[in-house]
């Protein structure tokens, strides 16, 4: 018995598959990528380690699985933790919108009852596989950002790497969904780190009225009487012109 289906048989119980199937309705829910990438990588091994335990796939294929899908969720992980802001650049759909997609989805299963069967499953195995396929489908159809895209991309291949394994065992199917999760997250984690974060504009403040106040004329400088002394040349002058103006009755008198 290897860890991969000591993993498996814990998770094929009822509480079990009620977990996963919970945890994959709670990816859309919730809408945050810190909890959207474990949701997914978690559901994801899970299914791997439930068909490990039921049907025994071969150790290799198992592990196959696990390691594409680990890297898959450390690249999209590096993605979101060195460009966090990434995940809001762009509005997605909010959570009364995804509410109601899902209680939409819930509701025509349980109407319709398509009665989907897959030979060498079980119906409750069928059903976990296919919701697990739902669950990524509205995550990619509700996603405005290559990091949520590359989380629901993950979930909804998810169906047919359980599946490959068990109903084409010798194809080699397995291993090339594997590589395709890798491509896959490769390519949405670069999209994710390659968004650039749009400068916000600066703020137009319009400047405040002036009020001018209104001030009085300035009165003219009073220029002080000038202090020199005299010349000897304007002295002389003043004498003479003093004398002509003593003289000048007596002559009109004469």
């Amino acid at each position: 018995m290897t860890p991969f289906s000591i993993v498996g048989l814990l998770l094929a119980t009822g509480p079990g598959i009620l977990l996963l199937a919970t945890l994959a309705a709670s990816i859309v829910l919730v809408w945050d990528w810190r909890w959207a990438l474990p949701g997914a990588v978690v559901v994801a091994l899970g299914l791997s380690s439930i068909q490990a335990a039921l049907h025994a796939p071969g150790v290799l294929v198992t592990f196959s699985q696990w390691l594409a899908v680990s890297v898959a969720g450390v690249l999209l992980g590096l993605a979101g933790r060195l460009h966090p802001a990434a995940a809001h650049l762009h509005p997605n759909g909010n959570w009364l919108t995804r509410l109601i997609a899902l209680l939409f989805v819930i509701g025509a299963w349980w109407v319709l009852d398509p009665g989907v069967s897959l030979p060498l499953f079980t119906q409750v195995e069928t059903d976990l596989i296919l919701w697990a396929g739902l669950c990524g489908l509205l995550l990619v159809s509700l996603s405005a950002t290559p990091l949520h895209t590359g989380i629901g991309l993950l979930l909804l291949t998810t169906p047919l790497q359980a599946t490959s394994a068990i109903l084409l065992p010798g194809a080699g199917l397995a291993v090339v969904t594997g590589i395709a999760q890798i491509l896959v997250a490769l390519g949405c984690a670069y999209l994710t780190l390659a968004q650039q974060i749009p400068q916000r504009a600066p703020r137009l403040v319009a400047p405040l009225p002036a009020v001018t106040m209104e001030t009085p004329p300035l009165r003219p400088a009073r220029r002080f009487p000038s202090l020199r002394r005299p010349t000897p040349a304007a002295l002389r002058a003043g004498g003479a012109e003093s004398t002509h103006e003593a003289h000048t009755p007596v002559e009109r008198g004469a």
